[in-house]
Parts: structure tokens; sequence; C-alpha cells
């Protein structure tokens, strides 16, 4: 099941659409939700700590790019 999300030259079966179609929608509001919760951390400790706050802005743009990964494809 996994490489027909990772490869590009793989089939993925109809089930797997289905699934896509009916968890694909909980999966991109749960990467919102930690997109918030990672931009709260980092407005919290930018000023407080500058490494954590510098760690969080980073997994934040990993978090982003993940979101923008989900939607795309």
């Amino acid at each position: 099941m996994l490489g027909a999300f990772w490869h590009t030259d793989t089939q993925p079966t109809p089930r797997i659409h289905e699934a896509a179609h009916q968890y694909g929608p909980y999966a991109v509001l749960c990467l919102i939700a930690m997109v918030a919760e990672l931009a709260f951390v980092i407005y919290v400790t930018i000023g407080r700590a500058v490494v954590v706050g510098a760690l969080a802005a980073m997994l934040e743009a990993l978090v982003v790019l993940s979101l923008w990964w989900a939607v795309v494809r």
C-alpha cells in the first residue's frame, strides 16, 4: 500500500483510492492542527528561547511542506 503513496510508477488499487477519499480530509485537518500548534509554539518561544523557536520554525516548515504535499498529491 505504501508503494502507491511513495512511488510515482505504482498504480494504486480502487481500495486505496476509496481510502484516500475517506481519510484524506481528516489527514489534512490533522496537519492543519499541527501547523496551528507549532505556530503558537513559535510565537510563545521566539522571544524567550531562540534555539527552541528556531527548532519549532524548522518543524513548522516541514509540516507546511507535508500539508502542501498531501493537498497536491
